[in-house]
């Protein structure tokens, strides 16, 4: 893969994690707000654990492609 193929990878996987993790706080306040009415959030917090997974595998390939910016040139 050449450099600005892995930079541009690069540059998307870390806008892909930073979407996700704003993602993420805004669920935890939603979880917070439905426990704070007395409501059911488990639907919620399956989200939030599908939400957690996406970042792990983004987190994952963005390290994998920072990892190999280095090595190519």
């Amino acid at each position: 893969m050449d450099r600005a193929t892995l930079r541009h990878r690069l540059k998307d996987a870390e806008s892909l994690v930073r979407r996700l993790e704003g993602n993420i706080t805004l669920q935890r306040q939603m979880i917070a707000t439905l426990h704070r009415g007395g409501h059911d959030a488990k639907a919620a917090e399956m989200f939030l654990k599908r939400l957690e997974a996406r970042r792990a595998k983004h987190l994952a390939d963005r390290d994998r492609l920072f990892a190999a910016l280095p090595t190519q040139f």
